[in-house]
């Protein structure tokens, strides 16, 4: 990671314990270090670790780690001058001209290709208020959307010849290739393109930072298809990844920890311009284990409430059930009639619209309300065993044992049956196979015998230690890996050994894991650090020293020279063992 008297100074103000906590709300203290369930990935036990001695972040379970720069730049998918620039702002220093350093060729392709997608969400918007954009304004008009929610959410109209854009961007010096790579034309057979987008309102996906990624586009024409297309995958977007609306829900899902998802851009919009701002959707109906994971960094209470057609019912049940799979809880609300939320704020206002919100009800009850929704008379033995049998595959999927027991209880009070007949047609049901998780970094640590693992832990956590530890070697470690590590700290300069622990991760990124791993572990107790590295010196010479002299009587008969320094060993090693 690079540094300047800038960058050092931003490290000087920021604590990046509080700056976590900004986007991982659960975080607690935890003996020496902080703890939470990690933002990157899925789990249910807690395993990212933030260091206030080390200022760094480390997960146990997914194996990222890093600074404070580190972590802006992963969370928000920034290069590293858009991140030092957002941290500088936050700890009041001046960034000046230092984002030109340490832009690497990706960093500046990323720059690039935001800022062509930004002119293009302009040219975009400039368009729709054109005399070619007619339609689309009088079909915003009839949605019943203001022109300041026309104006914040930035939409417009992508006309509908296919060269417009590109036109436009060939205009002002943007390259084919760059356009490509954002997306924004699409190639042809033959070698020819054309824009992705023609003939259809804009929707600007914006990242948490309000950086456009990306682009939705709607049709006009009802016999088009596919009514609503996405940009494709790109280095800033993926579709699994992204929120639509979150960047402008953010302040207020920050400030109530509540979350609104719904089904489409035109909800979210509607939802927002009535006041209900905290509301955001997947692009498209299929939620995935990474959205809720976006969203368990937020949000505590979250609603679920997509379109009332059977495809938007089953889609709610689903994301209820990855919720379920990511260890969050949720709740799902239905409308009880054919409007979409945005129609029904419209003619019912927000004041219905929230009391919608707060019938809101578990994945459980939600699935048995709809079973019973409607039903003149009472269901048959046989409809119950049906419906009990497809509901007991959302209660298997509760991790939560005694959510699971309630449910339980509540399927057999609702159908009328025995709770010992639910507990034992629920054991039928196939378990989910739990998911694998990459350790690679435990793998690693593993491979270091554990004096020589421990060793190095306490160098990283104060490497300043290695100033007593003149009298070992490389050749004294018997992992060629703990050989490496030892020997680049020991080269580390005075002033450079502060932040050993993020230098060594990018000196050597493939053992990057085991690095931050070793410098956040808790060491437990108050110790004395420098008696613990004492008392590790002198075992890894000993231990060094006895491996030394079972090489030389494996290698019997011995020659005159290897009897020597057999001799001086055993002498050395009886001096160490007096001395211990």
């Amino acid at each position: 990671m690079s540094s300047s008297p800038v960058i050092e100074l931003i490290r000087e103000k920021l604590d990046i314990v509080d700056v976590v906590r900004e986007y991982v709300p659960a975080l607690k203290k935890a003996g020496r270090n902080h703890k939470a369930p990690c933002p990157f990935h899925n789990e249910k036990t807690p395993s990212f670790t933030v260091s206030p001695d080390k200022q760094i972040f480390h997960c146990f379970g997914c194996n990222e780690g890093g600074d404070i720069f580190s972590f802006v730049m992963k969370i928000e998918g920034l290069t590293f001058p858009e991140a030092a620039r957002k941290l500088a702002l936050k700890a009041g220093v001046e960034y000046g001209d230092e984002r030109s350093h340490a832009m690497t060729e990706s960093d500046k392709e990323r720059l690039e290709i935001k800022k062509l997608l930004t002119a293009a969400a302009a040219f975009y918007h400039k368009t729709l208020f054109t005399a070619a954009g007619e339609k689309a304004r009088l079909y915003l008009g009839e949605r019943r959307l203001s022109k300041a929610t026309v104006e914040r959410f930035e939409l417009g109209w992508a006309p509908a010849g296919g060269k417009a854009l590109m036109d436009e961007m060939k205009a002002r010096g943007w390259s084919r290739d760059l356009a490509l790579k954002a997306g924004l034309i699409t190639e042809r057979e033959g070698g020819l393109a054309a824009d992705t987008f023609r003939g259809r309102i804009m929707f600007p996906i914006r990242n948490q930072a309000g950086d456009t990624i990306a682009f939705g586009g709607r049709v006009l024409n009802p016999e088009s298809q596919p009514k609503y297309l996405n940009s494709p995958e790109t280095i800033l977007f993926s579709k699994r990844r992204t929120l639509y609306g979150l960047h402008e829900a953010l302040p207020q899902i920050r400030k109530s920890a509540k979350l609104l998802l719904l089904e489409g851009y035109m909800d979210v919009i509607g939802a927002h311009q009535h006041g209900v701002d905290w509301a955001v959707a997947p692009l498209g109906t299929a939620l995935t284990a990474e959205h809720a994971g976006l969203i368990g960094r937020y949000a505590k209470d979250t609603v679920v409430m997509f379109d009332g057609d059977r495809a938007g019912i089953n889609a709610s049940v689903r994301a209820a059930e990855i919720f379920m799979e990511a260890g969050l809880y949720v709740r799902l609300a239905d409308l009880g009639c054919p409007l979409d939320p945005d129609e029904f704020l419209n003619e019912y206002g927000r004041e219905e619209f929230e009391a919608k919100m707060a019938e809101a009800s578990d994945a459980l009850e939600f699935r048995m309300n709809l079973f019973f929704k409607d039903r003149k008379a009472p269901p048959t033995s046989q409809e119950k065993a049906q419906a009990i049998a497809v509901l007991l595959e959302t209660v298997a999927k509760q991790p939560d044992e005694i959510l699971k027991s309630e449910w339980v209880k509540s399927l057999a009070t609702r159908f009328g049956v025995e709770e010992a007949s639910v507990h034992k047609q629920l054991r039928k049901v196939p378990a989910a196979a739990p998911k694998e998780v990459k350790r690679g970094g435990a793998q690693e640590a593993e491979a270091v015998p554990p004096i020589e693992r421990g060793f190095l832990q306490l160098l990283l956590r104060d490497p300043s230690l290695i100033e007593g530890a003149a009298m070992l070697e490389p050749e004294d470690f018997s992992s060629r890996l703990a050989r490496k590590i030892f020997n680049a700290i020991r080269a580390l300069a005075p002033g450079e050994r502060a932040k050993a622990a993020t230098t060594l991760a990018a000196q050597f990124p493939e053992n990057s894991a085991l690095i931050m791993g070793l410098a956040v572990t808790d060491l437990g107790a108050e110790t004395s650090a420098a008696q613990n590295s004492a008392g590790a010196i002198k075992m890894l010479k000993r231990f060094s020293l006895k491996r030394r002299i079972k090489e030389l009587k494996d290698a019997e008969p011995m020659t005159p020279r290897q009897f020597q320094e057999y001799s001086r060993l055993m002498s050395e090693l009886k001096s160490s063992v007096k001395e211990k």
